[in-house]
């Protein structure tokens, strides 16, 4: 039987917020308590949560879900040294979907989708999204590929583009693709979630 992990990247310095935005609250809990929560519903047979700027307060926020985590200690070096991290905490693993920590509008219905698309062919090395024409996380990638995302300085653009002949393409709705990285965008995020309970 195939393991396939859930890994939640969540090691970023949130500059562009002015605070750690992963701690910050949508629909009455944590950005990243939220996400989390979803990959965790999804059906993955391990949850791994890479951490790195204040990650005591993002693991706290992540109190009581059934998780793992390892700390990128070089998180400000850019992201492919959270795509090392997660790599070597991942040796029991047959494939591994990679979500963002702030992606609040993915439920646990997508991710499910990917692991689904992924246990129907697991010889295909990705499953891949498409909101409209951006195509953006979450990924899923066979074992086969691990070594290419160790590797990455940024993000997993290049093992994509690779790899672009032999993937599983998932059409995902464009407004699930929301970023919050500034004051503006959180606000934009809250009048998604009205009131403290969904």
């Amino acid at each position: 039987m195939h393991r396939i992990s859930g890994v939640v990247l969540a090691a970023g310095a949130s500059t562009r917020m002015g605070t750690q935005k992963l701690v910050l609250t949508l629909g009455g809990e944590p950005i990243i308590r939220r996400t989390v929560r979803h990959v965790a519903d999804a059906g993955f047979d391990d949850i791994l949560v890479v951490l790195g700027h204040e990650h005591e307060r993002v693991l706290e926020a992540l109190e009581g879900l059934p998780i793992r985590h390892a700390i990128n200690a070089e998180y400000e070096t850019g992201m492919g040294s959270s795509f090392r991290t997660a790599v070597e905490q991942l040796s029991q693993s047959d494939a591994a979907m990679f979500a963002l920590g702030d992606q609040a509008f993915v439920t646990s219905r997508e991710y499910r989708a990917l692991l689904d698309a992924y246990r129907r062919q697991p010889d295909q090395p990705v499953v891949s999204v498409r909101y409209g024409e951006v195509t953006a996380p979450p990924h899923l990638f066979r074992r086969t590929l691990f070594p290419e995302l160790a590797a990455l300085t940024h993000g997993a653009r290049s093992v994509l583009d690779r790899h672009r002949h032999e993937m599983t393409i998932l059409e995902f709705p464009p407004d699930l693709l929301q970023d919050i990285d500034t004051p503006e965008d959180y606000d934009r995020a809250r009048t998604r979630f009205p009131s403290p309970r969904e």
